[in-house]
């Protein structure tokens, strides 16, 4: 049984409500961009100041919780210690200048203590053949070190989740890492990531804040996001003043 036809009003009305509902959306889509570009600049300001701020000495800090550590983040810190090599991961496919590479992550042991503390120590390019791992100089030497402070990622967008394996991740998280690696047996796994901004001498390119305020493609997002809501506001009035 075929449905009854729809009346000019009731057409009427419903066309109205559509384009009130598209309006809406699009404004709220803007609003929502402005609010990630406001996100993203307290970050990369947040970034700035710390890279430029007077270090504190980690090794002196071993003795904090769980808790005082995270309040640490981005904070700007020295550290002396020793890589464990052998604990080395890769995070796949970041890119630097469009060219496809690795992020390399090395726990390194602060001296005369079990703490340890995982270090992004930067970008290195992919070799051509993806069985491959990149070759790392990593001096099995005493060393200091100088760095930012960031959390694990926390929030990671994933079809299937599923434990990492092998020394190439996609995501390094606190858990997955602490139970993977197998370094809190004997040692202390610290639950802050450092991003290693001090100069060593391993080829590899550390280059934590962007040339490109990260804020801008939101701002350009939220512009196109109003212009689509005048557009549909338009349309509806074209629509209203000729009906």
């Amino acid at each position: 049984m075929n449905a009854p036809p729809v009346k000019p009003p009731q057409r009427k009305l419903l066309r109205n409500a559509m384009i009130l509902l598209a309006v809406s959306v699009c404004l709220g889509m803007s609003v929502f961009q402005i609010y990630r570009a406001s996100v993203k600049t307290e970050r990369y300001e947040q970034m700035l100041a710390a890279q430029t701020a007077a270090p504190i000495s980690l090794n002196t800090l071993t003795s904090q919780t769980a808790a005082d550590f995270l309040d640490l983040d981005l904070h700007q810190v020295s550290l002396k210690g020793r890589w464990l090599a052998d604990k080395t991961i890769f995070l796949d496919n970041k890119l630097r200048n469009r060219w496809v590479g690795y992020h390399v992550l090395t726990p390194f042991q602060l001296e005369a203590s079990k703490s340890v503390i995982l270090v992004n120590r930067g970008w290195v390019l992919a070799p051509r053949l993806r069985s491959e791992l990149p070759n790392v100089v990593t001096t099995d030497t005493t060393l200091e070190l100088g760095g930012v402070l960031r959390h694990f990622e926390q929030r990671v967008f994933e079809l299937k989740a599923e434990p990492p394996s092998g020394r190439v991740w996609q995501h390094v998280r606190e858990d997955d890492y602490t139970r993977e690696s197998g370094l809190n047996a004997e040692l202390k796994v610290l639950p802050l990531m450092l991003l290693q901004t001090s100069a060593t001498d391993d080829g590899l390119a550390r280059e934590w804040t962007s040339p490109v305020h990260p804020a801008l493609h939101h701002i350009g997002y939220a512009l196109m996001w109003f212009i689509f809501s005048i557009m549909a506001g338009v349309y509806g009035w074209m629509l209203w003043k000729h009906q």
